[in-house]
């Protein structure tokens, strides 16, 4: 689960966010709700450890929508940038290994992204613009094209929250559902971060049916920006 705190750069390699911006809108949710969480230092359900990449570092996101596969991967091998090195839909019907040749596509973009993060390291700054590689805004659902991206961090941190309390309090989906005066099928959506429907306030009405105060406070906003923000913190 993901704490709050300053969210990790997302380094986007060769064609991967635009890849995962074509797929359906019901993936693109989740693989981006997912990402948000690598950002936090937190881990998706659905996400698990690569194979073959001698440790814990690289990562991949399952995603099932009807009845086809995809996966998204990415890294955090790197302490300052999570890197999304591919996004697939998975062809083959039989088992659940990852095709070769997406594998060795993954294996080249990651050498990629360590030369990247060697560079950056080295000059202290993103020097090169040798290698295909889309700098993320610090918001992946503006990365991704979302018309109400900020809305959306929003919604995320909240969801966030939520899915930790439940976590922490041991509430299966049916439980937490009876608490939250939602269905099983949504709560299990938007956990997983299908939470486009939902809006900001229905998602504080679920912080407070489970025990937490939420208080709005409103301040001026710092003079080098000509508009404010919404920011969630938790006490």
């Amino acid at each position: 689960m993901a704490p709050f705190g300053p969210l990790k750069p997302l380094e986007w390699v060769g064609s991967a966010r635009k890849d995962l911006m074509a797929l359906p809108d019901e993936v693109v949710d989740v693989f981006g709700y997912a990402l948000y969480l690598a950002q936090c230092g937190g881990k998706h359900d659905q996400a698990k450890v690569l194979q073959g990449f001698g440790g814990a570092g690289v990562l991949e996101v399952v995603g099932d929508f009807r009845g086809n596969a995809y996966r998204t991967v990415y890294t955090i091998r790197y302490e300052e940038w999570i890197f999304v090195l591919h996004v697939f839909q998975k062809k083959s019907k039989s088992g659940v290994a990852t095709p070769k040749r997406e594998m060795d596509l993954v294996r080249k973009r990651l050498r990629v992204a360590g030369l990247l993060a060697e560079e950056w390291r080295m000059s202290k700054h993103k020097a090169s613009d040798r290698i295909a590689v889309y700098g993320g805004s610090g918001n992946v659902y503006a990365d991704l094209g979302y018309p109400d991206a900020d809305e959306m961090l929003v919604k995320a941190q909240l969801v966030s929250r939520i899915s930790e309390i439940i976590q922490r309090r041991g509430l299966t989906q049916v439980q937490a559902a009876e608490l939250l005066g939602l269905t099983q099928p949504k709560v299990s959506a938007m956990l997983r971060g299908r939470f486009r429907g939902f809006s900001e306030r229905k998602l504080i009405d679920c912080l407070t049916y489970l025990g937490r105060d939420v208080e709005i406070v409103i301040k001026e906003a710092p003079q080098r920006r000509a508009s404010g923000k919404i920011t969630v913190v938790v006490a």
